[in-house]
């Protein structure tokens, strides 16, 4: 081995370790990645003491189950290319059916059958996560920009982290997802890589790891070896970052505001979070100039 590969081995090992001894490890794990190494790792980590926070997405099955219930789906394109869920009241009927009656508590049960004790919430309990509702939306359709008023898509305003750190406290690990709620109590969607991230802040994270089914940030979708190592607010211009992966890079970038380690990397690996940690996925760094 190289002096170089020795002085690169050392330094991903001192990253992993200052993670997982530093604080809080927020991991949001999204709705088409496989659960199952993530669950592992988690409850292994749970096991030595690491407190860790699960958030958790759910669209793959939430568009299953929007077929099986006839509910119309579709996607929204803002005018700078980013793709989000088109939530109208049915929609979001769909999303909370699926996010809190399927999604979670397969997660929750999960690491309890590994024997780590774990606490479903969502954004709306004990208003963890205070949103508002976006009036009006952007959307690019047919090349023509309209505007939808019916959207029930929130804006997140607020985050009280008190709840988290009860659970936390005693050991348990938070499983998270939306919906948020606003100040009256309606419910709201809200993407699950920004609660991610707003929570990572709240709890001023040690590291913030968005788990998917790619290995980073691609600067071609169809080929994982054009994996970006390290992506910064220059990578949103132009179309480096497309669809689905904005949302996240966004996210990320706001984390690391005030997070120390943030990475986009995948959940198909054998204890993915620490090949994440050792840079084995896309590290987000809003003061990049990679």
């Amino acid at each position: 081995m190289t002096a170089q590969r020795q002085e690169h081995g050392r330094s991903t090992h001192g990253l992993v370790r200052n993670a997982l001894t530093g604080g809080v490890l927020v991991v949001k794990i999204g709705g088409g990645a496989d659960p199952e190494p993530v669950l592992d790792e988690v409850a292994e980590l749970a096991a030595a003491g690491q407190p860790v926070v699960l958030v958790h997405g759910g669209g793959v099955a939430a568009d299953r189950l929007a077929d099986q219930l006839g509910v119309r789906r579709a996607v929204i394109e803002s005018p700078d290319g980013t793709h989000s869920r088109r939530t109208d009241p049915r929609m979001l009927a769909v999303l909370t059916l699926t996010l809190l009656g399927q999604v979670k508590p397969q997660l929750v049960s999960g690491l309890r059958a590994r024997g780590a004790p774990a606490v479903g919430l969502s954004g709306a309990d004990s208003a963890l996560i205070t949103a508002s509702r976006k009036p009006a939306i952007r959307s690019v359709q047919a090349g023509r920009t309209t505007l939808i008023r019916d959207d029930q898509s929130g804006r997140i305003e607020h985050v009280d982290p008190s709840l988290l750190r009860v659970v936390l406290a005693r050991g348990d690990v938070p499983v998270v997802s939306p919906p948020a709620s606003d100040a009256e109590g309606n419910l709201l969607n809200v993407d699950a890589d920004e609660v991610a991230a707003r929570l990572a802040a709240a709890l001023n994270a040690s590291a913030l790891v968005l788990l998917t089914d790619v290995c980073g940030v691609l600067s071609d979708p169809s080929d994982p070896a054009s994996r970006i190592i390290e992506v910064g607010p220059q990578h949103l211009t132009g179309d480096v970052v497309r669809g689905r992966m904005r949302h996240k890079v966004r996210a990320g970038l706001r984390a690391s505001r005030t997070v120390a380690q943030v990475s986009i990397a995948s959940a198909h690996h054998h204890r993915p979070i620490r090949q994440a940690l050792a840079g084995g996925g896309t590290w987000v760094r809003e003061g990049s100039a990679a």
